[in-house]
């Protein structure tokens, strides 16, 4: 079920080549608190760090079927610094998630709908440790 995950970022990608744009503007649009938390980040370089990992963690999650929750406390561990609570580094997951939904339209499948589903129940377990 989790190769759907795979199947659906695979999807965005060769409809967007970079989604770093479009999840920002998912992420700003729906927590616009954020927005100055990146403002010395002037080439991206820091989002597309942010992204990049986190797309790690999901195609990792889709390839061994489980959240990796030590390497995922340590992330929101980091964000707390940043004054950035567990859910809205939660939220992020889901963030991530529309915006693939949304792109595909009628490419995003009810399969598609249940593996990201179950991640997202993992990512918001992990919160509470």
């Amino acid at each position: 079920m989790a190769s759907e995950i795979v199947t659906s970022l695979e999807y965005l990608a060769a409809r967007l080549e970079d989604p770093q744009a479009q999840i920002y503007q998912y992420l700003y649009r729906q927590h616009p608190e954020v927005r100055p938390l990146f403002v010395l980040d002037t080439d991206g370089g820091v989002r597309g760090a942010m992204l990049q990992t986190t797309i790690e963690t999901i195609l990792d999650y889709a390839a061994q079927d489980r959240l990796d929750h030590v390497s995922l406390s340590a992330w929101r561990s980091h964000h707390v610094a940043y004054e950035v609570d567990p859910e809205l580094f939660t939220r992020f997951f889901v963030i991530i998630r529309d915006c693939v939904k949304d792109t595909l339209g009628h490419q995003w499948t009810a399969a598609m709908d249940l593996a990201w589903l179950d991640l997202l129940r993992q990512v918001e377990a992990s919160e509470n440790g």
